[in-house]
């Protein structure tokens, strides 16, 4: 997935958004993993099924000093035989370079 982050300017709070966009191909397989198999499932994928995917999201950091807190909250929707919806949080810690 890509797409365009948002957030405040830098402090010690951080609000962020962002909608990100791409694919994702449902697929099992039990070859191993070579670079053969890799290129082969590549050149594939428009073969196979691949369906769209959006993420819509937000979250916030707080900082104190170079080591943070952040949550993150989306919900990745894909388009395979109708619309799905995963939920995804993620909350802990971050380091500002």
């Amino acid at each position: 997935m890509f797409g365009p982050k948002l957030q405040t300017k830098n402090g010690p709070w951080r609000f962020f958004v962002t909608a990100k966009g791409g694919f994702v191909s449902f697929g099992l397989s039990s070859a191993p993993v070579t670079g053969g198999t890799f290129i082969s499932t590549v050149s594939n994928l428009r073969a196979n099924n691949v369906g769209a995917v959006f993420y819509p999201g937000g979250g916030a950091e707080a900082f104190l000093g170079p080591i943070g807190l952040r949550l993150d909250v989306g919900d990745e929707i894909y388009f395979n035989n109708g619309t799905h919806n995963n939920l995804r949080v993620a909350f802990g810690p971050t380091i500002r370079f």
